[in-house]
């Protein structure tokens, strides 16, 4: 037996060092002279697993517990080999056995969570990596376990507590540093994820994930320059790593970048085609770049990817707003097909009305919005929301969004309730909402960029309406009314609507435009002896071929006028090179176009008032463009269509009180820029009143609205 004991403790000394082939033949040499030794077996087992031969592992550990199955540690590595076997189930059985012979054994209840992850079984999962920390003090992995378990579960304020308790364990715990960043970051905290995320890369420099992270932190944060930085190193720390590609795209596209945005989701689908994200990506650079076709092309890729993508699904509902010859029968349709993919779920657990009776105290209305700031959903509600509580109306505010400015201020002091929610989930926020009990919530984004649609397919709120934000029907069954007006949605139209239609008085937004000593009134500039001067300031998604045949018709008719086309898409210079090429195609000489990217609102503005008469696309009208031009006191020729996105023009046109500029078709739409051009006592005069009309009209009477808006909501409220 002497010889027995030496050799297996000179076989352990092997492989406690690593050295597992010298390990390996003592063990066999032991097993040789004494064919039961059971911890021989299973040491023998465990060298096999280390080696990447976990069936041999499983073999030889079976035969030792064959030999003595009252050993913790024997069912505990029995356990590892069958999940590096995928046979999660026994894997399981084997940990719990292990934790049965031995109470206490933290290492087996962690192993236990890591099968139970692996099955998806998360909550017991978590229970097991608890069990773990609670039985071995400073055990750092089993508490980062447990956070990355929390954090896969939505609970992300425990999960943070359990990432912070594992650096409490061990301060030098990388990748604890880089989830606790990511979970920061999702929980939009940029300024504290950046803080954990450079620690993480402070003890290692090349942690591609961390490094990736950290330019969304800093893009966050308003450091592009940085973002850049951090995304370029993490894609030469792993150049395989499709997220870092991501990063390194949406560090672009943001920047306004977007030929070398495209690049960057290029090569990430070169690396790996059955990418959903990188498909998703690249469908939004192509739809900012004007390409419909494409942009839907990716996204239906997207979809056909992974078919739980949300906001894919409302991408494509959107773009088909932007179609040529779109009917708003299509637009239901596609706003509807959302909902019976994502909607239809929750329908069993909405919040229903309350019971009839006598209302006491003010009415609760609650606004979901992530444009609580200076942004066109903002700055159309924002007068009307100040005016609200004037009408006995309790405002609670969620806002989606972690940037601040002048507009957010002035929202937070209508609000009786102001709270952030950007980090919080679909199912988290719809909680939230349940709790604070309003009578009527409202939605100010829809399917636009950060719109929650999933919140409101949850129905917290008895009464749902939408208002502001999106320019067509949400397609929801959850939502019970739009805001809208005659003009928009004219009688007959309602059919085409998923909600019932609150038609406003007059418009259904006020305006809440710039101080005037900011942007003094300018002549016409074709009263100083230039040519005419067109002009589009809208995104490059809503021009398409009827658009430029038509401008190009206005520039033959009109010699030696020139087209000033402005909007942040130009900023690229690879989008700006592909319409040139486009409008050439067309026919119209890219030398008589002028090309502007993105700038500050107000020297935007200013851009607004350098041309004589505006071109509005269809057929998706300009809405915040509209506004803006003429506030400026610029006529904005116009086409509408059926579709509410098609008719924003016409309705401010309408409301302002501003004649000859609603086109019945394109040929009518040439004739009315050409005659406007021709006028310029007439664009002298509108630019001279207009701006005085609007200030004293409806267009920017947010106490009128305000009125109307709260008698209709007061309506909805009421028991049934």
């Amino acid at each position: 037996m002497a010889t027995i004991q030496e050799a297996m403790a000179a076989a352990v000394a092997h492989h406690q060092a690593g050295r597992l082939g010298e390990a390996a033949a003592l063990y066999h040499a032991v097993l040789d002279a004494l064919p039961g030794h059971a911890d021989a077996a299973h040491l023998l087992g465990v060298v096999h697993l280390q080696s990447g031969q976990p069936d041999r592992a499983v073999s030889l550990i079976r035969s030792a517990i064959q030999h003595n199955h009252r050993v913790a540690d024997y069912h505990d590595n029995l356990g590892s080999a069958l999940k590096s076997l995928g046979r999660l189930e026994e894997a399981v059985a084997a940990h719990r056995q292990a934790v049965r012979l031995r109470p206490e054994f933290a290492q087996a209840l962690y192993n236990l969570g890591n099968a139970l992850e692996a099955q998806g079984r998360l909550e017991e999962a978590a229970t097991a990596f608890r069990q773990a920390a609670a039985r071995r003090p400073g055990y750092a992995r089993a508490r980062f376990n447990l956070g990355n378990v929390l954090a896969a579960l939505g609970r992300r304020g425990d999960a943070d507590d359990a990432y912070r308790a594992a650096l409490a364990d061990d301060p030098t715990f990388v990748e604890a540093h880089a989830n606790r960043g990511a979970l920061l970051l999702a929980l939009e905290r940029p300024r504290e994820a950046a803080a954990d995320l450079t620690r993480a890369l402070a003890l290692r420099p090349d942690h591609a994930p961390a490094l990736s992270n950290l330019a969304a932190a800093r893009l966050a944060l308003g450091d592009r320059d940085g973002a850049e930085l951090a995304a370029r190193h993490a894609v030469a720390a792993r150049p395989d790593l499709a997220d870092c590609l991501l990063r390194l795209g949406e560090v672009r596209q943001r920047a306004d970048r977007l030929g070398a945005a495209a690049d960057a989701y290029r090569t990430a689908l070169a690396w790996n085609p059955a990418l959903a994200e990188a498909q998703a990506n690249l469908a939004l650079v192509r739809q900012g770049q004007g390409l419909l076709d494409a942009a839907e092309a990716g996204n239906r890729r997207a979809l056909a990817l992974d078919p739980n993508l949300a906001d894919v699904r409302s991408n494509l509902a959107y773009l088909l707003l932007f179609r040529p010859g779109v009917t708003a029968a299509a637009v239901l349709e596609a706003h509807r097909d959302w909902d019976r993919v994502h909607g239809a779920p929750h329908r069993g657990r909405w919040v229903k009305p309350g019971k009839a009776g006598a209302r006491k105290g003010p009415l609760t209305v609650a606004i979901l919005s992530g444009d609580f700031r200076r942004h066109p959903a903002g700055l159309f509600a924002l007068r009307t929301v100040e005016a609200l509580p004037g009408h006995d109306i309790r405002l609670l505010l969620y806002a989606n969004q972690s940037e601040s400015d002048d507009v957010t201020g002035r929202f937070r002091k209508a609000a009786a309730q102001w709270t952030a929610v950007s980090g919080l989930t679909d199912a988290e926020l719809a909680a939230r909402i349940r709790h604070d009990r309003p009578d009527v919530l409202i939605d100010l984004a829809g399917h636009n960029a950060r719109g929650r649609p999933g919140v409101f397919a949850r129905k917290p709120a008895p009464v749902q309406v939408a208002w502001s934000g999106y320019m067509a029907t949400t397609g929801l069954a959850a939502m019970d009314a739009l805001v809208a007006d005659r003009h928009h949605v004219p009688d007959g139209a309602e059919a085409f609507y998923a909600e019932r239609v609150l038609r406003m008085p007059d418009a259904f937004i006020a305006y809440d435009p710039p101080d005037v000593e900011e942007l003094p009134l300018t002549p016409p500039p074709c009263l100083s002896g230039g040519p005419v001067t067109f002009g589009s300031f809208n995104i490059l998604t809503k021009l398409n071929d009827g658009v430029l045949a038509a401008w190009a018709a206005i520039l033959e008719r009109v010699p030696e006028s020139r087209l000033l086309m402005k909007t942040k898409a130009l900023s690229c210079p690879d989008t700006a090179a592909l319409w040139r090429g486009r409008l050439a195609a067309a026919g119209i000489d890219p030398g008589r176009v002028t090309m502007v990217g993105a700038t500050g609102s107000l020297d935007h503005m200013r851009w607004c008032a350098s041309v004589d008469v505006a071109l509005d696309p269809f057929p998706f009208s300009g809405s915040t463009t509209t506004l803006e031009t003429l506030w400026m006191g610029v006529p904005v020729v116009t086409l509408p269509g059926e579709t509410f996105s098609s008719r924003h023009s016409l309705a401010f046109l309408t409301v302002a009180g501003v004649e000859g500029c609603i086109a019945a078709d394109p040929a009518d739409y040439v004739e009315r820029a050409v005659a406007w051009a021709a006028d310029r006592q007439g664009l002298a005069e509108l630019r001279r009143t207009l701006r005085t009309r609007m200030a004293a009209g409806p267009l920017c009477d947010g106490g009128k609205l305000a009125a109307a808006l709260a008698e209709e909501l007061r309506t909805l409220a009421l028991p049934h």
